[in-house]
């Protein structure tokens, strides 16, 4: 898969999404959706970047750049040619059904399955299709090309309730993390937010985001703690996305992203809207200006 060719695929739906074909990123026009459309088509990737896109490497890398960081403990690795089936998958996540743990991907995004309060065998249908064939022909996200496939079972990061954890998604660029997307309720009534970074205030105070009841910012030491993991994370890159998790005890590792969305996304991701909006344009003129340095 050529950069040209992979241009050609991935340039044709990112056309259909925003009504233009990809810029390229030192354009004056280019907005950060063209920025990781450069990037993901690009077949060279280095060796740290695919280390912390492999789920089965990546927290030992994030806790070399970041020894504070906490991470989920892993509980088995399995090749996913190994399975040879839903049903195979099924009866070897068995013994982990109605404990607290997750099943997913090490070479994929998505896929994700709780298997705390139990599945049926059709809840792993896309965990078990994700294992049989490479990722990045997808989207022509080339980190992925050629990854070891293994599905990995690991322990949920602790809360101070059943909820799932809320998600802090840093946008970093030349290692400095600029903006927070918090995702709260994830896996429920969604909602996220961007705020400006040190200050966490909202970026758009127009966004018409209400945030919900019972949600609160962490305290300012905890932020603190989360900037700093996330520009320990960031420093090798001059763009990344470092999400981290407000677990019950510390600050967990979440994931690295360089090619979030697929080039697709509109900011915040869980407000529900696939068109580009002001709040967007803003996260994007905020990222791009620091890219460009002006």
């Amino acid at each position: 898969m050529t950069r040209s060719f992979n241009h050609l695929i991935a340039g044709t739906v990112f056309a259909q999404k925003f009504g233009r074909w990809p810029l390229p990123e030192d354009d004056p026009a280019a907005s950060v959706n063209d920025l990781i459309f450069g990037r993901m088509i690009d077949p060279h990737w280095s060796a740290l970047k695919r280390a912390l896109v492999d789920k089965t490497t990546a927290k030992q890398q994030a806790q070399r750049l970041c020894p504070a960081l906490k991470v989920p403990e892993t509980l088995l690795v399995f090749p996913t040619h190994q399975v040879r089936s839903q049903q195979d998958l099924y009866d070897r996540l068995e013994p982990f059904i109605g404990t607290g743990v997750i099943a997913k991907p090490s070479h994929a995004s998505g896929g994700t399955v709780f298997l705390r309060d139990g599945i049926a065998l059709d809840d792993l249908r896309k965990l078990y299709e994700l294992g049989t064939f490479d990722y990045a022909g997808i989207m022509r996200e080339m980190q992925y090309w050629q990854l070891p496939r293994n599905v990995i079972v690991e322990a949920l990061i602790p809360t101070k309730g059943a909820a799932a954890p809320d998600d802090y998604k840093f946008h970093c660029i030349h290692g400095e993390p600029l903006l927070c997307q918090v995702d709260h309720a994830r896996f429920g009534q969604s909602w996220s937010r961007l705020f400006r970074v040190p200050s966490f205030e909202p970026m758009d105070p127009n966004d018409g985001l209400t945030t919900p009841v019972g949600y609160t910012l962490p305290d300012d030491d905890r932020l603190a703690e989360m900037t700093a993991a996330a520009r320990a994370l960031a420093v090798p890159f001059d763009y990344v996305r470092v999400d981290l998790y407000d677990g019950a005890d510390g600050m967990y590792f979440g994931e690295l992203t360089f090619t979030a969305a697929a080039s697709l996304g509109i900011a915040p991701s869980a407000a529900g809207c696939h068109r580009e909006t002001p709040t967007h344009m803003e996260y994007s003129r905020t990222l791009m200006k620091a890219f460009r340095r002006d």
